[in-house]
């Protein structure tokens, strides 16, 4: 064998020797041991995230696509959106619907919303508290705040249909819905908006109510002033501009 053969032999020998002692070492020594498992443990719980943020992310994608899938597809909408005759399609209630939509999401109205709490707010007050006035003063002896009217027998009974009332059938109740959005634009209050909203259906109910009972005791005569006179609440010029008939 020669010094070139003796030398290769030697280098395995000895790298074979190393090897073995490096192994041997490690799995003897529990410190080792413990540092080995550890960065093992280590490596498989990165996987372990890393596979769950991608299943995650894939289940994520799918609900999605699910969702989107219930919807009109682009094309339809684009379609449903431009099709139609242009100012044929109710244009003015779509514009109004999303501008409400911006100015209550923004909470503002753009160059007016400065002046609706000391202007539009104690106007509404004023002109509620005028409604009230006339209206009690046109019903005079016939006041009461019961819905069933006063019998005719005690000479209080006669049916008022001039004066405010010759406008709108429930001035009243006009007036004090007026008084509240009023109350509640000057104190920024939104519960006491709701609340005047809530306050519009209960004197709605009470006047359908209280109708029923003015036609038991007037009957034709009152079901010919309610003919003559549409407005509930307000003059049915001034309903029909929001209806825009």
């Amino acid at each position: 064998m020669n010094k070139m053969s003796k030398a290769v032999l030697f280098v395995i020998m000895y790298v074979t020797f190393q090897t073995g002692m490096s192994s041997a070492f490690v799995s003897s020594t529990p410190c080792a041991a413990s540092i080995h498992q550890k960065c093992f443990n280590s490596i498989n719980s990165k996987a372990l995230q890393k596979r769950n943020i991608l299943m995650a992310e894939k289940a994520d994608d799918s609900i999605i696509a699910n969702f989107l899938s219930t919807l009109p597809s682009p094309e339809t909408m684009q379609e449903n959106v431009f099709g139609g005759e242009f100012g044929q399609r109710g244009e003015q209630y779509v514009i109004a619907q999303f501008s409400l939509f911006l100015f209550i999401a923004i909470g503002n109205i753009p160059l007016i919303g400065d002046i609706v709490t000391p202007i539009i707010g104690p106007a509404l007050v004023l002109v509620g508290f005028i409604a009230v006035y006339k209206a009690s003063a046109d019903l005079d002896g016939n006041l009461s705040p019961w819905p069933v009217p006063t019998k005719s027998a005690t000479g209080k009974g006669s049916l008022i249909n001039t004066g405010i009332y010759s406008y709108v059938r429930h001035p009243m109740y006009t007036g004090v819905l007026f008084g509240m959005c009023g109350l509640s634009v000057i104190t920024d209050s939104v519960i006491r908006m709701l609340l005047s909203v809530a306050l519009y259906f209960v004197l709605d109910l009470k006047s359908d109510y209280e109708e029923t009972k003015l036609i038991e005791v007037y009957g034709e005569e009152y079901e010919n002033y309610r003919e003559k006179v549409k407005g509930k609440f307000f003059p049915a010029n001034i309903a029909n501009i929001f209806t825009l008939e």
